[in-house]
């Protein structure tokens, strides 16, 4: 949400969902650095945390169709991007070293 707001205050405009999926995957690959051990799941987590807050209102999330069944399968959707992008963010972490042996962190 950080990245979202500073990214509206001194980028062009960008598309909300753009900055969401960007500000996810450094939340996962910032979860995943500071991690000692599974830092794809601890990405993951924090798009749990994320879709858990779009549900308690916390995070606008607006309506994608008037038909219920559309809508909810768009829902469900979007929620599993969130998540893989997180979790995704949480790989790269673990790929990426802060040191040329492979073992800082």
């Amino acid at each position: 949400m950080v990245i979202s707001v500073l990214g509206d205050a001194v980028l062009p405009p960008i598309p909300a969902a753009v900055a969401s999926f960007l500000g996810l995957f450094f939340s996962g690959l910032l979860a995943g650095k500071l991690a000692s051990g599974a830092p794809m799941y601890q990405g993951a987590l924090v798009g749990a945390g994320y879709v858990i807050c779009e549900a308690l209102g916390v995070v606008p999330s607006g309506a994608y169709f008037a038909d219920p069944l559309s809508d909810t399968v768009a829902l469900i959707a979007s929620d599993a991007l969130v998540i893989v992008v997180a979790a995704l963010g949480g790989l790269f972490a673990r790929l990426w070293s802060s040191s040329d042996t492979g073992t800082g962190h």
